[in-house]
């Protein structure tokens, strides 16, 4: 049974001031723990670097918006010390010291313009779970600023649609990378929580894909940042059929994805109810939402069939099914 304090992060819809108490709850942890990196460290890095850092991490703010390249320098930091790598250490250590990781609106950035490091780290997560081979090419300012104009669009789109979706999407989202890639479509991370990212090669042209994108990711931020609080599947590395994927895909992976067709295809049929889809998409969203409730029918039967889940991972699922007809 699902503790009556929490019965509302099980609703599959957006709950005002849910996702603002949820990304407040990991940005503590988030600093917690790197203050704990950072003891760790303490005898291989300089006084004044050790003392810098954590000046850095005591100013951070943890009700504002924190840009998602600090959980990849946790990650980054994490892995170093495993490695008892102390350059590596050091070299990542300053990096807390030169950065604002303050965010106060969602702020976009051509991955062609990164810094060296950032650029790096990003391509090493982003690349972690794709099986086939990643390209990534220069993006040239114009085609960047053609997916921001489509991305920017999409947001207008979903503050009139549905203001609930676009109020979580606003505390969610922090960042949008946007790419020139083979191998990565679009995505987030557990370990970039608050970016998503999108490749030029990817679509992007029609609304319903833009639409697509945002409610898509932002839903995996919503579950990455669940997930910090509560298990949600107990048994989540266990291999089953993806409703996205072809290969087989852990469990965590099968629930992410069910959740979030739910949530795009909710979305998207009040778009097309409401003629919000262009009149030369119709038929293409409609495809994409039988597809998707065809999809979201697989993924809910591996979850019903497969996995061990906590009630709140239960009780979120079973909100999603009612969203789907």
């Amino acid at each position: 049974m699902l503790n009556k304090s929490l019965v509302y992060l099980s609703e599959a819809l957006p709950v005002k001031g849910r996702a603002f108490s949820l990304r407040v709850s990991f940005n503590l942890s988030l600093r917690d723990s790197l203050k704990y990196l950072l003891e760790v460290c303490k005898a291989v890095t300089s006084t004044e670097l050790f003392l810098l850092a954590n000046q850095k991490l005591a100013s951070l703010n943890i009700e504002e918006k924190i840009s998602g390249f600090l959980s990849a320098i946790h990650a980054d930091l994490f892995n170093a010390i495993e490695k008892e790598n102390i350059n590596e250490i050091n070299e990542i250590v300053f990096k807390l010291t030169e950065y604002n990781f303050h965010i106060k609106e969602i702020t976009y950035t051509n991955i062609s313009t990164l810094n060296n490091y950032y650029y790096l780290l990003f391509k090493k997560i982003s690349s972690q779970e794709i099986i086939e081979d990643i390209i990534f090419f220069p993006l040239s300012l114009q085609d960047y600023a053609c997916i921001k104009k489509a991305t920017q669009r999409g947001f207008k789109v979903l503050e009139y649609l549905t203001p609930n979706f676009f109020e979580e999407s606003q505390e969610l989202i922090g960042e949008i990378l946007i790419l020139n890639t083979q191998g990565i479509k679009q995505g987030s991370s557990a370990d970039l929580l608050g970016i998503i990212y999108k490749s030029y090669l990817h679509k992007w042209k029609k609304l319903t894909d833009i639409i697509d994108f945002l409610i898509h990711e932002q839903s995996h931020l919503y579950v990455y940042l669940l997930n910090n609080i509560d298990p949600i599947v107990l048994n989540p590395t266990d291999l089953h059929t993806s409703p996205l994927r072809k290969e087989k895909r852990p469990l965590m992976g099968v629930y992410h994805a069910t959740f979030v067709l739910a949530r795009v295809y909710h979305v998207l049929t009040k778009a097309l109810d409401l003629n919000e889809i262009p009149a030369e998409e119709k038929d293409y969203c409609k495809e994409l939402l039988d597809y998707y409730q065809k999809r979201f029918k697989v993924g809910l039967e591996v979850l019903k069939t497969h996995a061990k889940m906590t009630p709140l991972g239960e009780g979120l699922i079973l909100s999603a099914s009612k969203l789907v007809p």
